[in-house]
């Protein structure tokens, strides 16, 4: 019988140095977080981590 999984989207900002410096749930928090921190867009890169959520 198939089994239903609740997948979870985390989305984390990485500087230069490979540091997460911002943590959201989803892409336009992250970017926001990053203005309000000073950083422009060339400065970080936006990782996506997919998960199962366990039961």
């Amino acid at each position: 019988m198939p089994k239903t999984i609740k997948v979870i989207r985390k989305y984390y900002a990485i500087d230069e140095n490979r540091n997460i410096v911002a943590e959201g749930n989803s892409w336009e928090e992250v970017e926001e977080i990053m203005k309000k921190k000073g950083y422009k867009r060339s400065q970080y890169d936006i990782l996506t981590v997919v998960e199962a959520e366990n039961d």
